[in-house]
């Protein structure tokens, strides 16, 4: 089997049988063909090496098809299994950046925001540490969302502070995570510069501040008389079931993973993928298995 064929078959199975040492050969068929081989190339290219595999002409080319598909591009629902997220109210991108200690940005679409999300969620280009890319959304209804594992309250202490921070500044402030199968929920709320509530059902005893009155109904409509976080295995997993991060989000700001996207959805701005200066050499893209535009 010549390489055209076998990474034409590669991309259809998870890459395998393909290595680093195939780039030149990989670059050679996304500049000569065979053109069935040109769009598998670039798949194998971005899974073996990342963005800084590319040719600069098919960087150009990448950039260029975000830019045309972006006027056309509608938000939506991003589920990458494990889900961290923050929402801050209004649409300032550049200054939750900047509190952020993020300072690049590109324009993305969200077909890109879900494959960043979902690839970092899992490790990104390497497990050993937390990546601080993170997709940015428009304004949504009146909100901004911040999605990336950097943004998880139960395991990353910084987020704490963002929330004080950008509570401060913008009102209300919060950060959520939501392990889609059965990882648990998180919720930090942020207000006028305070933290009002943190709850966590993997870390009850990190939990904080009197229940949300979301949670109270909750708990009000299941029978149980005590606080989230002093529930046991059963009546947690049936609390959690009700009033997990997306119904919490849903209610205090926006949920963008799953239940309560919004129906009637209003959008000023364009997405943006952001990162901080000292991960400029970084191949972010790399080991990701599935790449959209």
């Amino acid at each position: 089997m010549n390489l055209a064929d076998l990474v034409t078959d590669a991309a259809n199975k998870g890459f395998s049988g393909l290595d680093a040492s195939l780039l030149p050969e990989l670059r050679a068929i996304r500049r000569e063909g065979p053109a069935r081989a040109r769009r598998p190339a670039l798949l194998a290219l971005l899974h073996l090496g990342g963005e800084r595999a590319l040719d600069p002409a098919d960087l150009a080319v990448l950039r260029r098809l975000i830019e045309m598909r972006l006027p056309y591009d509608r938000p939506h629902t991003i589920d990458g299994c494990f889900n961290a997220w923050l929402t801050v109210r209004g649409g300032d991108q550049r200054e939750i950046m900047q509190v952020l200690g993020l300072t690049r940005s590109a324009p993305a679409t969200y077909g890109l925001g879900e494959a960043l999300v979902a690839h970092l969620g899992h490790g990104g280009p390497d497990g050993s540490r937390t990546w601080r890319h993170v997709f940015i959304s428009p304004w949504l209804n009146g909100w901004t969302v911040v999605s990336g594992p950097s943004c998880d309250p139960n395991d990353e202490p910084r987020v704490e502070e963002w929330v004080r921070e950008l509570s401060s500044r913008y009102g209300d402030a919060q950060a959520y995570f939501y392990g889609s199968q059965g990882d648990g929920d998180a919720w930090l709320v942020g207000s006028r510069g305070q933290i009002v509530r943190r709850f966590s059902s993997e870390k009850p005893e990190t939990s904080a501040g009197e229940p949300l009155p979301i949670e109270q109904r909750t708990l009000a409509r299941l029978g149980l008389t005590s606080p989230p976080e002093w529930l046991d295995g059963g009546e947690l997993w049936d609390f959690v079931g009700e009033c997990g991060a997306p119904q919490v989000a849903a209610n205090m700001s926006i949920d963008p993973v799953s239940t309560g996207w919004p129906d009637d959805l209003h959008i000023h701005g364009q997405p943006l993928v952001a990162w901080p200066e000292s991960d400029d050499d970084v191949s972010i893209l790399r080991d990701c298995y599935v790449f959209r535009i």
